[in-house]
């Protein structure tokens, strides 16, 4: 997919006379001569797009893209850069670059690659040209008259819009960030305050009920009060079950006593219920509490997702702190998956890792995830110690 488009319309209308458009003044002076470096360009263009390519690689430029996403990007941006080459508007150029940066921003590609990119093949087209016409002196000066200054206008342009749609994206990533960790925080508020119902409020209605039962088992004859015996038997099961929830939705042990405690209650109530070993290990210092919080509610859905689908026997939670990360890596031996088929839109596991994911990604972390059927699952999560 090209990455500009440009009618008929856009190559026969006539450029601005300002003094910027460099390129649109040099296609005027050169004429033919300049239609004719750009035919070159367009025959040549497999041989030259291999040597730029070839050139990207060897300069270790683009690094965060594979060989065959450079070859892919080298084909497209090549043709677009003849494109505008032969336009020669302000507006080509312009939307060119913004294209450009659009497609490679996200993969993590720097500013200063863009530019050595593009001199690169400045480079390249320049030398294809000293080929062509180095037996004809003359004319070989009147076509690199004719080409530098529209070349050195398209690195000039590209260099420039790539820094401010750079900007642009970074400035929106943080104002998406700062929203979503607002969002996390009020989530986490809401939590409290469910937990602390749950014990406070729910926890005195079932000891007055607790009460009330015990004083009717007082009164009635004794197989009523063998009855209601099993009645509150089975009401402490409820209120230790509550207990339980409240403390795992906000375990107050996160605030006093951190994140490995916290960590260790969760696995113990995870066993109970479903008779899977977890066994937590590993040491973090002091953290942040939106760190700790972070890793506590990342666990917490791993190891619903382990419960739910993976038919594991043992789970492993490892906890590590570096000088400047902390890792936790949650490790099942279940049936594993195919990660290829597990998004979003497939279900609920799916739907787990996309919330550990933007968790993991809103503090600045990274998330890894290594399974296949048959291999269990190994999910590691990397954040920032201070954020």
């Amino acid at each position: 997919m090209p990455l500009i488009q440009v009618d008929e319309r856009q190559r026969t209308r006539k450029a601005p006379q300002h003094a910027g458009e460099a390129p649109a003044a040099s296609r005027r002076r050169g004429g033919s001569l300049f239609r004719e470096v750009v035919e070159h360009l367009r025959q040549h263009r497999t041989r030259l797009r291999i040597e730029w390519a070839q050139r990207i690689i060897e300069a270790r430029l683009l690094t965060a893209m594979n060989r065959k996403e450079v070859a892919a990007e080298v084909a497209s941006i090549y043709d677009n850069y003849v494109e505008a080459l032969e336009t020669g508007t302000f507006e080509a150029l312009q939307a060119y670059a913004r294209d450009l940066s659009e497609r490679i921003i996200p993969r993590g590609v720097q500013t200063h690659e863009v530019v050595g990119i593009v001199l690169l093949l400045r480079d390249v087209l320049a030398r294809s040209l000293f080929a062509k016409y180095q037996a004809d002196q003359a004319r070989l000066t009147r076509v690199l008259n004719a080409y530098e200054p529209a070349a050195n206008r398209i690195a000039t342009t590209v260099a420039v819009s790539f820094v401010e749609e750079r900007e642009r994206i970074i400035r929106q990533q943080r104002e998406t960030e700062e929203v979503l960790r607002r969002i996390n925080d009020a989530l986490e508020e809401e939590a409290k305050r469910i937990a602390l119902a749950l014990h406070d409020e729910a926890g005195q209605l079932l000891a007055a009920v607790h009460l009330a039962v015990a004083e009717a088992a007082h009164d009635l004859p004794a197989p009523a009060g063998v009855y209601l015996d099993k009645v509150q038997h089975l009401l402490k099961e409820v209120e230790a079950q509550l207990r339980r929830l409240s403390h795992e939705l906000r375990p107050p042990m996160l605030d006093t006593h951190g994140l490995m405690q916290a960590l260790e209650f969760l696995a113990e109530g995870v066993h109970q219920r479903t008779g899977l070993r977890v066994k937590v290990g590993g040491s973090t210092g002091g953290l942040l509490l939106p760190v700790e919080a972070a890793i506590y509610r990342c666990v917490q859905e791993a190891l619903s997702n382990v419960t739910r689908h993976a038919k594991a026997s043992k789970v492993k939670v490892d906890v590590r702190r570096g000088a400047r990360t902390i890792r936790t890596m949650v490790t099942d031996d279940g049936v594993g998956f195919n990660l290829k088929t597990v998004t979003g839109r497939n279900g609920r596991r799916g739907l787990g890792l996309l919330g550990i994911r933007e968790r993991v990604e809103i503090l600045g972390g990274q998330i890894r995830i290594l399974s296949s059927p048959g291999r269990g699952t190994k999910l590691t999560m990397a954040l920032p110690v201070g954020i």
